[in-house]
């Protein structure tokens, strides 16, 4: 299995990052802070997109967590 990791800038102070594995041509979003430069990386790249998981969360607007 062949793995391709690409960190994308995003915003000014976070970062996505794709994982794309070569022999099954799926890819792997890992957080998505903004959608044009994720969409981009994908455009330039030729993958297509096809699992996303979200690694954290903003705080609570409710209470303490």
């Amino acid at each position: 299995m062949t793995l391709t990791l690409v960190t994308i800038p995003c915003r000014s102070d976070n970062y996505a990052f794709l994982v794309h594995d070569e022999e099954t041509q799926e890819t792997a979003l890992f957080d998505a802070p903004e959608a044009a430069p994720i969409l981009a990386e994908l455009d330039a790249r030729g993958w297509r997109l096809t699992d996303i998981f979200i690694t954290h969360h903003p705080p609570s607007r409710r209470g303490n967590w």
